[in-house]
């Protein structure tokens, strides 16, 4: 019996041998095909002289591109902020806000957005349950977030007494 299991043991090693060749012998041919023998990636000036010879001029490097200012560098100060039910992006320059974006968590949405720019900019953060009712102003240069929750109690039978 051990004479069996060493011969099924070689016989199994010579078939996965034979498989593994013919398999590294299949993406061989497959490359060869796809990419060829005497593929080399060009230089510049490679592509240069290809280009003429086929009668057409090389593109123009592209320019650079420059840096936008930053924000700092304008005399403005962008800052997000978390506040009640979402975050908001909110700029200060001159003393004046204005909401850049306004992101609200999962689960709101944002309603009545004034971006300014003005002294005090807002939004509301509304879930089906909770309100969160948001001033941004300038504190110092800096966008400061002030938000204010409501849990839809105040109001929830449009302002009428019961009667």
């Amino acid at each position: 019996m051990n004479r069996r299991v060493l011969l099924g043991i070689a016989g199994w090693l010579a078939v996965a041998a034979a498989a593994t060749t013919a398999g590294v012998a299949a993406i061989d041919v497959l490359e060869e095909g796809i990419t060829g023998k005497n593929v080399r990636p060009l230089d510049d000036e490679a592509v240069r002289r290809a280009l003429s010879d086929a009668g057409t001029t090389p593109p123009r490097p592209a320019p650079t591109p420059t840096a936008a200012p930053s924000p700092s560098s304008i005399g403005g100060v962008t800052k997000s902020l978390a506040a009640g039910g979402g975050t908001v992006t909110a700029r200060c320059e001159g003393g004046r806000v204005t909401i850049v974006a306004a992101t609200p968590y999962q689960g709101f949405r944002t309603d009545g957005i004034d971006r300014g720019p003005a002294a005090s900019a807002s939004l509301t953060f509304k879930s089906s349950d909770t309100e969160y009712a948001v001033a941004v102003t300038c504190a110092n240069g800096t966008p400061a977030a002030h938000a204010a929750r409501d849990d839809g109690h105040r109001g929830r039978h449009g302002g009428r007494g019961r009667g």
